[in-house]
């Protein structure tokens, strides 16, 4: 059955906002089939029309990054004065009380379902587990669940790189035994101070050669910068106080992305993460070799990073995805409240582009095609928003006063 869906606003994302616009979409498949202006009607007969003419209708978000196995850490970790102070309090709760692993399934669903009541689609999770593999395979989420390594000893490269493929290769076997197709497996290095060189060049690159999709933490913290640069300082103390450190490490000498451009591993499908450090240069480099700069903007402030260069990002031309990062350092994982983070921190930058990033931006990180957009082929699963009355310019509407999602709707909910 096709439904033509009026909107009082349609946010295609790769195109213009349709004001008193349509779109078609055919119920049986899930996906739209076409989309306009009122002026110009489709030729195509509707079966049913909705009248969603005070509403506002634009894709599903995408969270670029998060850490949904954490979820159970929320409200435990306090906002802290330094990077390796916060990691150190995380790292304390963490591990310092066993905790049922059915808390944390548990917790990691509940996340799960908040993600979806405040307009997410799209998820690139990153886990040291398969706590969410299965909250993930019986949710309405797309995108990639990466399976992180982290390692500093050279030595243990080999048999890290080995655990952590069959680990995906699980992965892979849960999604397939539930049948869930819009998830896909693959691998990540956590970060260039906890990972050794061989460890990143085997993880970088993916799962799938085809589809090549990999994050890892870059230029989080001024302490990274000091360990790449000396070799020295408090992520050092960090590595030794946990025993990963025994002084065979190469240190780089250099900057965060001169190190992975060292070796061989930026390349349009990897996502970086963080960037809190970076400077324009390094973001015009970053921009250069086609990898996509996911912004965890309050998860930066909590832990003590302090908050990346957003009008920056978006003026070096590459490409920006947005995230939460997990909740053990922000509140929530609305996506809105982080547009309107960004939106605070960088009010030169337009509605438009910030709400790319956090659509179309991470869907095309995650190398999710149906998602992201308005447009023939993609998911009908869309967000309905209700702006206010006489709302001037409703994409900054949705970033920066929309945070509060009450008004939220799935639009296949209501066809």
């Amino acid at each position: 059955m096709i439904v033509r869906v009026h909107a009082g606003w349609l946010v295609p994302i790769a195109a213009p906002v349709l004001r008193h616009g349509w779109m078609d979409v055919d119920t049986a498949r899930g996906d739209i089939v076409g989309v306009g202006a009122a002026e110009a009607p489709s030729e195509r007969h509707a079966d049913r029309l909705l009248d969603l003419s005070e509403a506002v209708i634009l894709p599903g978000l995408v969270n670029a990054h998060t850490h949904l196995e954490l979820s159970h850490l929320a409200g435990q970790v306090p906002p802290a004065d330094s990077f390796v102070a916060w990691v150190r309090a995380m790292l304390a709760v963490r591990f310092g009380t066993p905790v049922a692993p059915g808390a944390v399934i548990g917790a990691a669903r509940e996340a799960i379902a908040a993600m979806e009541a405040t307009g997410t689609l799209g998820v690139g999770d990153i886990g040291n587990t398969d706590a969410s593999v299965s909250p993930l395979a019986a949710s309405s989420l797309w995108g990639v669940h990466f399976r992180e390594a982290l390692g500093l000893r050279p030595v243990d490269a080999t048999r890290l790189l080995e655990e952590t493929r069959l680990a995906v290769r699980r992965t892979h076997h849960t999604l397939c035994a539930a049948g869930n197709t819009r998830l896909s497996p693959s691998c990540a290095p956590h970060a260039p101070y906890s990972t050794s060189p061989d460890l990143i060049r085997g993880l970088a690159g993916g799962y799938e050669p085809a589809r090549a999709v990999s994050s890892i933490h870059l230029a989080e913290s001024t302490e990274e910068l000091v360990f790449l640069a000396t070799g020295q300082g408090p992520l050092r103390d960090l590595a030794a106080d946990r025993g990963a450190w025994d002084g065979t490490w190469p240190t780089p000498g250099v900057g965060p992305v001169a190190y992975l451009a060292q070796l061989g591993v930026l390349h349009p499908g990897l996502l970086v993460v963080h960037g809190t450090q970076l400077r324009c240069e390094e973001l015009q480099m970053l921009a250069s070799t086609g990898a996509t700069l996911v912004l965890c903007a309050r998860s930066n402030r909590w832990v003590g990073a302090g908050v990346p260069p957003v009008s920056e990002v978006f003026a070096s031309g590459g490409a920006v995805a947005i995230g939460t990062d997990s909740l053990a350092s922000v509140a929530d994982l609305n996506l809105f409240a982080e547009l309107q983070t960004l939106r605070d921190l960088a009010p030169d930058v337009p509605a438009r582009s910030l709400l790319r990033a956090a659509t179309l931006g991470g869907a095309r990180a995650l190398g999710c095609d149906a998602l992201g957009v308005l447009a023939p082929g993609a998911t009908s699963r869309a967000v309905v928003r209700v702006p206010p009355p006489a709302v001037a310019d409703v994409e900054e509407w949705l970033v920066a006063e929309a945070s509060d999602t009450s008004d939220l709707r799935w639009l296949d909910d209501l066809l």
